[in-house]
């Protein structure tokens, strides 16, 4: 008798296994590539996003795929607005 899924134990395939589509992560992609714009609000600060990308990166918060997709969505929108992160 088999499962609903005839590989459970394996490892699956990342383009087509349900269990490894990563929605956040394809959103990063995007955004990264530029093929996306996004840019900060007036009203956004900044250094507060530079805060959350240290706090994250210091592992303040629970990682998980969509945290480092926002990591990333963040660092982009960073770049994009004043040419570095720092």
């Amino acid at each position: 008798m088999t499962g609903d899924r005839d590989d459970v134990d394996g490892d699956g395939v990342p383009d087509s296994d349900p269990r490894h589509i990563d929605p956040a992560g394809d959103l990063a992609d995007v955004v990264e590539s530029g093929d996306l714009e996004i840019e900060l609000d007036d009203d956004q600060d900044a250094d507060e996003l530079r805060e959350f990308i240290e706090r994250a990166e210091a592992g303040e918060f629970d990682a998980d795929p969509g945290l480092e997709a926002t990591v990333r969505i963040v660092r982009a929108m960073l770049e994009d607005d004043s040419g570095e992160i720092d």
